[in-house]
């Protein structure tokens, strides 16, 4: 079965950018599953139902679960979830004192992600997708974030790093890629010149702006290729 686990974060993203109604449309051309977790479900509904400010985000995440394009998996293996934060947040100090970097929320997509052997994990935030792909620079991340001097366990991140090798990330700006790949961003290229540029900067930008981790850089590569690509 084709599966794919969502953190909070890339839906939000999506909801906040008014792209979140490329999810289906994606899911029907992926032709498998799209889950989250209970805790994902608690961020994304439970928590945001009790503030008015983002009511209206949560229900339009909870009419994707009620219209069965995002599901609930709910066999979580919490043994595998414990061991890789243990493993996680001992990695890192400060000052002799371990420094939490990884919520158990994002730990139980990664558990579950691993038992059903997900074909992508979809996760907006940087520091466990570096942790996974380049852990050498987590320690350069870290002192960066906490403006302090990170003592690193190497043992401890590479033991990490190993059991979730071959774990593959991707982020919302990759879904919104795959939609405009698709032709479903069409309807708004503009009549002007250079309308599809606008377009692709457009959704890339506001990908970025309302909380997916991407570097500049990063987008203008994501931007030729789609030109090219046409």
């Amino acid at each position: 079965m084709k599966i794919l686990f969502f953190d909070t974060g890339p839906i939000i993203t999506l909801v906040m950018s008014r792209l979140i109604w490329i999810l289906p449309k994606l899911k029907e051309k992926y032709g498998g599953k799209f889950y989250i977790t209970p805790a994902v479900k608690r961020e994304l509904i439970e928590r945001p139902m009790t503030i008015k400010r983002f009511e209206f985000e949560a229900l339009q995440s909870l009419k994707l679960i009620e219209d069965g394009v995002l599901e609930v998996y709910d066999k979580v293996p919490q043994k595998k979830v414990n061991e890789l934060i243990n493993l996680a947040n001992s990695s890192f100090k400060i000052k002799s004192k371990n420094l939490d970097i990884i919520q158990s929320g994002e730990m139980e997509i990664v558990a579950c992600a691993l038992e059903t052997n997900a074909d992508a994990i979809i996760m907006d935030e940087r520091t466990l997708r570096l942790f996974i792909e380049n852990n050498k620079e987590m320690e350069k991340l870290l002192e960066i974030r906490f403006k302090k001097d990170v003592v690193a366990d190497r043992e401890r991140m590479d033991k990490f790093s190993q059991q979730l090798k071959g774990t593959k990330i991707l982020r919302s700006i990759e879904l919104v890629s795959t939609a405009y790949k698709m032709g479903l961003l069409d309807q708004y290229i503009p009549k002007l010149k250079g309308g599809r540029e606008i377009l692709i900067d457009s959704v890339l930008w506001t990908t970025k702006y309302n909380g997916c981790a991407v570097t500049q850089h990063e987008i203008e590569e994501i931007k030729n290729y789609l030109l090219a690509d046409k």
